[in-house]
């Protein structure tokens, strides 16, 4: 059997290793469209604040790992462009060399997570920034080098600073 997983980080993750646990001898491959598998994303905010101090810290499960410990194929920069069910098949997107081919699958699990919402209001303004992928961070890690920050107010995915407009 093989089983084709769309997304990584939390999701995607999860379901690589428990699909790994049901069944040992599938043929199980991993796409991520980002540069990483896995990320503490619930550390995100403890290393922008400095308690983290390290990034490579958020990175505590890396492509070796699912390749030698549970035989997960994994494809970073890999991006699903059209699932086309009646073939059973995946069009992927291969960021790094700038090619498509197709990837058949016999199960497929899309677990591609979500996206912050962003209040209306703070969309266009510049001091606004989500809190959700480590490209999030490094942009506000970059602010917070470059700008002098007067106030700020954030939740879990979001992160505005005024005063500095």
């Amino acid at each position: 059997m093989k089983i084709v997983i769309i997304g990584g980080v939390a999701a995607g993750a999860s379901a690589a290793t428990k699909a790994r646990r049901t069944n040992e001898n599938a043929q199980i491959i991993l796409f991520e469209q980002g540069e990483y598998v896995s990320f503490a994303n619930c550390g995100l905010p403890y290393y922008v604040g400095g308690t983290i101090p390290k990034r490579e810290s958020l990175l505590v499960v890396r492509e070796e790992l699912f390749r030698k410990r549970y035989n997960i194929d994994v494809r970073v920069l890999s991006q699903i462009t059209k699932i086309n069910r009646g073939r059973k098949t995946v069009t992927v997107f291969d960021k790094k060399n700038n090619t498509t081919y197709e990837e058949s699958y016999d199960k497929l699990i899309i677990a591609t997570g979500a996206r912050p919402f962003v209040l209306p209001f703070l969309k266009d303004c510049e001091n606004s920034y989500t809190c959700f992928t480590l490209y999030d961070v490094d942009k506000i890690k970059e602010t917070l080098t470059n700008k002098l920050i007067k106030k700020s107010c954030s939740n879990w995915c979001w992160v505005y600073w005024y005063g500095t407009c």
